[in-house]
């Protein structure tokens, strides 16, 4: 068997697999293993640039994705989020449903949100309790200070 054939045959065998996990309650295990696959790395380097800057001298350079918490560059091992936290649709790559965020942002989000589901006033009182310490510091934050 050539390397072509071989590498088609992995990716059949891979996209059956696929098939066979989609619409399933996904554990741990099969989650990482779809992260691996070559549709799943696919799909995550679409959200890696936003485009191409291209200078006078006719060179380009990617214009690097941000995260959309923080607004900085996305990291290389940053996290693509799926908005839909059901682990039956942990399959469905429809990309109006992925935001690309760096490690920080997406475990802080994951935070705020369980802390939000277990009470609807939770956000009330982080936007209030956040006002006030911006208010106190004069938009400051405590590396601002040293």
């Amino acid at each position: 068997m050539t390397r072509a054939e071989l590498k088609q045959k992995r990716l059949n065998e891979e996209n059956e697999k696929i098939k066979e996990l989609k619409g399933k309650l996904l554990n741990e295990d099969q989650k990482n293993w779809f992260r691996k696959t070559k549709i799943w790395t696919s799909f995550r380097k679409l959200f890696e640039n936003k485009g191409v800057k291209k200078f006078k001298n006719g060179k380009e350079k990617p214009i690097k994705e941000v995260d959309f918490l923080t607004g900085n560059p996305l990291k290389k091992g940053f996290n693509l989020h799926h908005m839909r936290l059901d682990p039956r649709l942990y399959t469905d790559l429809e990309k109006e449903f992925f935001i690309p965020l760096n490690s920080q942002s997406h475990d802080v989000l994951h935070w705020i949100h369980t802390q939000r589901c277990k009470d609807p006033k939770f956000m009330e009182r982080l936007i209030e309790l956040s006002d006030r310490m911006y208010e106190l510091n004069e938009g400051k934050d405590v590396k601002d200070f040293k």
